[in-house]
């Protein structure tokens, strides 16, 4: 992206003396043109994050594991027996 793009001035974009570029799927030029180096955010890190979502959902127990655990072992037998597997 631009440095001067901003979907909030006119024409969107804050350099006052730019051409008008009227049809913005095609190629065009504007000798204004500097790259914005905060207009990308690259991804950032999953582990570094995850505290965020244990911290947003608690941290499971082991009572809690087992009981999911166990309520997924039963679901899978329902499930086998429904299909006759």
């Amino acid at each position: 992206m631009c440095l001067y793009f901003d979907t909030a001035a006119p024409q969107q974009c804050r350099e006052p003396v730019a051409d008008n570029v009227s049809d913005k799927q095609r190629a065009n030029f504007c000798g204004y043109f500097q790259i914005n180096p905060q207009a990308y955010a690259g991804p950032s890190d999953q582990a570094a994050d995850s505290w965020k979502l244990d911290a947003l959902f608690g941290d499971e127990t082991s009572e809690e594991a087992s009981e999911t655990s166990t309520s997924k072992d039963e679901s899978g037998t329902q499930l086998d027996h429904l299909f006759k597997k």
